[in-house]
């Protein structure tokens, strides 16, 4: 197997632009269903009719509020798989900086050359005892580094494995929570027209909204 350093700055990058993301995401939330409490207390001090379709408009806006949260989930479940894989690469980078400790190490080990022995003592036994630690350190060396090879392909595949699956299934669950959401803001904006298409019946004769929104130009755009 080729090994390649994983793109860990890349999901770096990512990771860190999908917190803000959400951040985002969440603080829009959190407003938008903030503001609903003062158009509640608006909506009790106006008259029954209108009070009943205000009162109508929130809970659509209170639905849409649900399903951009349900969203936010979704993208924060998708930032928890990316966070995964970013530890599996991370443990992949560090396997792979081992091996190649592993690697110097057997090059050095298989260089070794005799050291230069006394006239006198170069004798059978010393040539015997050298080449045994020598042929010893070679073999830790290559055993070491043929463990390493072994673990580093297997964490490689488990790495090919969660990234194929993080960016399917996160992306996926996300596109279905933005379809969710966008079928949920399409019914709840239905549900708040229709109430308030009941409170500009219950306008007084003659008065409409464009009627209103002539006015409105003629004050404010003149």
């Amino acid at each position: 197997m080729v090994h390649r350093p994983a793109d860990s700055r890349l999901l770096a990058n990512l990771l860190a632009h999908e917190k803000e993301h959400a951040k985002a995401l969440h603080q829009l939330s959190t407003t938008a269903q903030a503001s609903l409490a003062p158009l509640a207390a608006y909506a009790a001090a106006s008259t029954p009719s209108a009070a009943a379709a205000l009162g109508a408009a929130a809970r659509a806006l209170s639905q849409a509020d649900g399903a951009l949260r349900a969203y936010a989930e979704a993208v924060d479940e998708w930032r928890a798989m990316l966070s995964e894989l970013k530890g599996l690469e991370d443990e992949v980078g560090n396997i792979q900086r081992d091996r190649e400790i592993l690697v110097t190490r057997l090059i050095k080990a298989s260089n070794i050359k005799p050291t230069s022995l006394n006239r006198n003592s170069f004798i059978g036994v010393t040539s015997s005892t050298y080449s045994t630690n020598n042929s010893s350190k070679l073999d830790l060396a290559q055993s070491e580094l043929q463990a390493c090879e072994t673990h580093l392909a297997s964490r490689e595949r488990d790495l090919q494995a969660l990234r194929a699956l993080a960016l399917s299934r996160g992306l996926k669950g996300r596109c279905t929570a933005m379809s969710e959401c966008g079928w949920q803001w399409n019914e709840a904006g239905k549900e708040g027209l229709r109430a308030l298409e009941e409170m500009d019946r219950a306008l007084p004769n003659g008065f409409t909204a464009g009627t209103f929104y002539s006015h409105f130009c003629i004050l404010h755009l003149a």
